[in-house]
């Protein structure tokens, strides 16, 4: 699956209307949109259409009178001027007022009497904030809560970001026609938009060669077949030896926690460097685990002989302590993976390398770029890339379609679920991947694996019990289970 701008999607479409009839595209839109319709609520007998006055418009119209021809009972609701309505748009206007569709204003009785509602209003152009009038409309329509179909995308959604572009029309499910844009998949666009279902609206596969796009999404099974087989003679050392540092007072549980999912990930020998206090407990909880003093003397330096892989954050603190780590780590040259209080410190004395992953959720991407949440969320694909190019590396923009970004290729996870939203599960998911850089995959690869097993493990705990009560120990041994399947 590959993502595209607007402008990259409106060009494509400029391109694919000279092969096709633009009127055509419009139909097998529309068509395909009523099919959704049809399969999403096939007793519905009361279809409201809210239309703009622009192409995204002339879907929801084209698909009217469809429902028309087949008996529904279809109320149509123009929100715009219909003088401003040009093009394919007023070809299906004139021709649904031939039909007697005539258009009536936006009321309680309207949406109460609705089995499902069109949002046709705004496509991808939409570029500035739903205000005043509309932003009411649109409002009364969330209020009513009745099943929505959005047409391409919700309308008040940015195609690029995921932002909510003032207000937006909340939809159940959203049908988006010839490219997959981010902003369905990332930030607030999952919450908008609903379930997605994709028509490429038959266009032929030899228009999208060579044309530029954000990013990709490749399934599962793609990145699970980057893992090098396990070799018959293989030992703990082949498999990928690691150091985690971590687990400050009180905070024993996240190294431990990303032990044991660096186990579980297929870890030959994993060595953790933490408080004393925390050395017995955690060997007691997980004698595969080797637990070394980090306060011991001249310790450091023998337990990175044959080291393939270093992570340091889970549960490292930001006192003199952990400092004192993280200076002494920094100038290694063996690949990294800095998580939690390591990009909190990171932040405080920014650097640049390329040997490593920074995995930064929205709150910590902010303090790495002295900026707020609200504008990392605003726009994560900007920020991805601001990112990696003040620090290098790989970076992991954690959060709501999480995105993974070397300087050339994007990927962005549609996998993952809220339930995940637990303390701990950063911590399993930097295991896991200094595993796989451990096992001999690079920082990309190694990224977007334990990205997508992570992920794919939450949604296989949430399809098995419930998104509530998913634990960072139940994704440890879902994970382990779904490496099976690219053996």
């Amino acid at each position: 699956m590959k993502f595209y701008s607007a402008q990259q999607s409106k060009q494509l479409d400029h391109l694919a209307q000279s092969q096709i009839p633009s009127i055509l595209l419009m139909k097998r839109a529309a068509m395909f949109a009523y099919k959704t319709l049809n399969h999403l609520a096939p007793k519905a007998k009361h279809l409201l259409v809210i239309a703009g006055t622009g192409n995204n418009g002339g879907d929801g119209l084209m698909l009217a009178q469809y429902a028309m021809i087949e008996g529904l009972e279809v109320e149509i609701v123009l929100l715009g001027d219909a003088s401003h309505i040009r093009g394919d748009a007023l070809s299906v206007w004139q021709e649904c007022q031939a039909m007697g569709l005539s258009t009536s204003p936006l009321t309680k009785t309207a949406l109460t009497k609705a089995d499902i509602i069109i949002d046709s209003v705004f496509g991808i152009g939409l570029n500035k904030p739903v205000t005043g009038e509309l932003a009411q409309q649109f409002q009364q329509i969330n209020a009513a809560q009745k099943p929505v179909l959005a047409i391409d995308i919700p309308s008040g959604l940015s195609a690029d970001t995921g932002a909510i572009l003032g207000t937006a029309i909340k939809a159940n499910n959203t049908c988006t026609f010839i490219t997959h844009k981010p902003g369905l998949y990332t930030a607030q666009g999952t919450d908008t938009a609903g379930k997605i279902y994709f028509s490429d609206l038959f266009i032929s596969p030899d228009l999208f060669n060579d044309q530029p796009f954000i990013a990709q999404n490749h399934p599962l099974n793609y990145w699970l077949k980057k893992r090098p087989p396990l070799k018959s003679a293989a030992h703990k050392g082949s498999q990928g030896s690691l150091l985690l540092i971590g687990g400050n007072r009180n905070m024993m549980g996240a190294i431990q926690l990303a032990g044991m999912a660096a186990l579980n990930s297929g870890a030959g020998l994993v060595k953790i460097l933490t408080k004393l206090e925390h050395c017995l407990a955690i060997t007691q909880a997980q004698p595969e685990l080797m637990v070394y003093d980090a306060d011991a003397p001249h310790q450091l330096v023998p337990l990175l002989e044959s080291i393939k892989a270093i992570a340091i954050g889970p549960g490292l603190g930001q006192d003199e302590w952990a400092q004192q780590l993280w200076q002494q780590i920094i100038p290694v040259d063996i690949a990294k993976v800095v998580d939690a209080d390591a990009l909190n410190l990171l932040a405080k004395s920014p650097q640049k390398r390329h040997d490593w992953v920074l995995t930064p959720h929205p709150g910590e991407a902010a303090r790495l770029l002295n900026t707020t949440t609200q504008t990392i969320q605003g726009d994560r694909v900007q920020a991805i890339h601001q990112l990696q190019d003040q620090y290098g590396g790989v970076i992991v923009l954690k959060g709501n379609g999480t995105l993974i970004y070397d300087g050339q290729h994007m990927e962005l996870c549609t996998a993952g679920n809220a339930g995940m939203a637990v303390g701990g599960m950063g911590d399993v998911l930097t295991g896991a991947l200094a595993s796989f850089i451990g096992q001999g995959l690079n920082l990309f690869d190694a990224a977007c694996l334990a990205v997508s097993c992570h992920a794919h493990s939450g949604d296989l705990l949430a399809n098995q019990k419930s998104q509530a009560g998913i634990l960072p120990t139940d994704v440890i041994e879902t994970l382990s289970q779904l490496l099976k399947y690219g053996d």
